[in-house]
């Protein structure tokens, strides 16, 4: 049963099932309006005028929609399942297209959005653009400061876990130093051994006088959590917020999930990656085998970045005041000697971002590489734009690598994610499964010189509806341990072939179908 709950309420699911319903909904008032014009029918010799009129009312306002999805400023692969829906079932499609093309805030979550981000643009604020560090990857940094008001930072330490047994004890250690608050964001958080002995050192830091902050992402903990858990961490001492409570009203808002997972301590350490906060996490249980994951532990100055979004956010799901975000900054940070570049950054749906800065990230690390790019994802469902950019790179001689698992949480998404593998194989990109289990690292590696460690999957749920975290690097030191992971775990996968890649025809059609449609979820 718990698998089941688990599967409706991943991913895109919840949002699939509103488009069924408004599907249904759809065809019964389609028969209502039918039955409507039986009994009250407008005739001229013979023929149904009422019924005619409905038609090419419904044609003509189709028609309008998709003319607006044409000019419109979205991605060119979104537009394609609105406009399949919009000709093949028309009336359907208006309706679904009305309420699922886009979220539009209420004026009043807009005046809060918008009072938050001018306050927190106090705090992202420098005089110091690292440019002496960064040299050609300037403009890639410059990028993320200019669109995402994410500040470069000199003189930090990053150090990078490869896997979730590897983190766990240093992850304790610092929560058990803290000293004047914890601030924990996290998609997924579930009971069980690895949460309960964080839940036991937070309560103890409560009773320390350790201000704690948490929030969690409702329909990400839906099947995870018990209902009431954030009262009972309130009762605990906890300051616990639910970010976009789950209501049974349809509406894209639903379709926009915190995504991010970050621990920050004191504001001079943050914990970030791919890791949540449960069991199969750190292979304290093993539903889909090995779990391989990864988190990255920043150290200085670049933690002010990860304090701002986290606060933001937070802030959001408390609309009655607007916190001062200083008190949360040490006085002084200490200074390690490297010559290195961090740059923590947000990401997240219109209207809050205006662009789409994690996928913007990742093809500029594409385009710039050289002589190697490597790219692990559990996810491989990708646009025209990154999918030629990996090609482009493959073709003038970059050795460009993905790994994706090779046991998956979700089948269909499996089916999705092989069907690109083709066109990408064709074009002399590799493609990796990791045999062992399921790989949920989201890891970037340009050359060695830059890199990333993020939230951020290559699928459209996380590039365009989630909100989503990442630390972008240059030459840190950490980055050396990234490509060592990366060639331990290649030894650990079975390269894909146009024959290994093959899959039956239900499933290529599956595939198909769900390809075409899902940018939607």
């Amino acid at each position: 049963m718990k698998k089941f709950i688990r599967a409706i309420t991943s991913g895109g699911a919840l949002t699939f099932l509103a488009i069924i319903l408004e599907l249904i909904i759809s065809i019964a008032l389609i028969f209502a309006f039918e039955q409507l014009l039986a009994v009250i029918p407008i005739t001229i010799a013979g023929t149904n005028i009422s019924a005619i009129i409905i038609t090419v009312l419904k044609y003509i306002l189709a028609f309008i929609l998709i003319v607006r999805l044409t000019v419109r400023d979205i991605a060119p692969d979104t537009k394609l399942p609105w406009i399949t829906i919009l000709v093949f079932a028309p009336f359907a499609g208006i309706l679904l297209y009305l309420l699922f093309s886009r979220y539009v805030p209420t004026k009043k979550r807009r005046r809060l959005a918008e009072e938050i981000s001018k306050h927190s643009m106090n705090y992202s604020i420098s005089g110091d653009d690292c440019a002496d560090k960064l040299d050609y990857f300037y403009g890639d940094s410059r990028y993320l400061y200019n669109y995402s008001n994410a500040v470069p930072h000199r003189n930090c330490k990053t150090t990078f876990f490869s896997s979730g047994e590897t983190f766990v004890s240093d992850y304790l250690n610092e929560l058990k130093n803290a000293k004047k608050y914890i601030l924990l964001e996290y998609f997924i958080i579930e009971r069980g051994k690895f949460f309960d002995s964080i839940l036991e050192i937070l309560k103890q830091k409560v009773a320390e006088g350790v201000k704690i902050k948490m929030m969690y992402d409702d329909i990400g903990c839906i099947s995870h959590i018990e209902r009431g858990f954030c009262k009972q961490m309130n009762d605990l001492g906890i300051e616990c917020k639910i970010f976009s409570k789950f209501t049974p009203i349809i509406s894209a808002v639903h379709n926009n999930r915190d995504h991010r997972k970050m621990t920050i301590i004191d504001g001079r350490v943050c914990y970030t990656g791919g890791l949540n906060l449960a069991d199969e996490y750190v292979n304290y249980s093993s539903p889909l085998g090995r779990w391989k994951d990864s988190v990255l532990k920043i150290e200085g100055s670049a933690v002010r970045n990860m304090i701002v979004l986290f606060l933001d956010l937070f802030q959001e799901q408390t609309p009655n005041y607007i916190e001062d975000y200083s008190e949360y900054f040490p006085s002084y940070y200490e200074k390690f000697e490297n010559d290195s570049v961090v740059q923590p950054f947000g990401h997240g749906p219109r209207p809050k971002y205006k662009n789409i800065i994690g996928e913007d990230t990742i093809l500029n690390m594409i385009e710039k590489a050289s002589n190697y790019m490597y790219i692990s994802t559990p996810y491989l469902i990708i646009d025209y734009n990154l999918t030629n950019s990996l090609c482009r790179a493959a073709k003038r001689g970059v050795d460009v690598r993905i790994i994706t698992p090779h046991i998956y949480d979700k089948k269909i998404v499996s089916w999705i994610t092989k069907r690109s593998y083709k066109k990408l194989i064709n074009e002399g990109v590799k493609i990796y499964e990791y045999l062992p289990g399921f790989i949920h690292a989201k890891n970037y590696l340009c050359d060695g010189k830059t890199g990333m460690v993020a939230t951020i999957n290559m699928d459209y749920r996380s590039l365009i509806h989630h909100y989503e975290c990442g630390v972008w690097m240059h030459n840190a030191e950490c980055l050396k341990d990234i490509k060592k992971d990366f060639d331990i775990t290649f030894g650990e996968c079975q390269r894909m072939t146009k024959e290994t890649a093959k899959m039956s025809l239900p499933k290529r059609f599956i595939s198909a179908i769900g390809s075409i449609f899902s940018p939607l979820l």
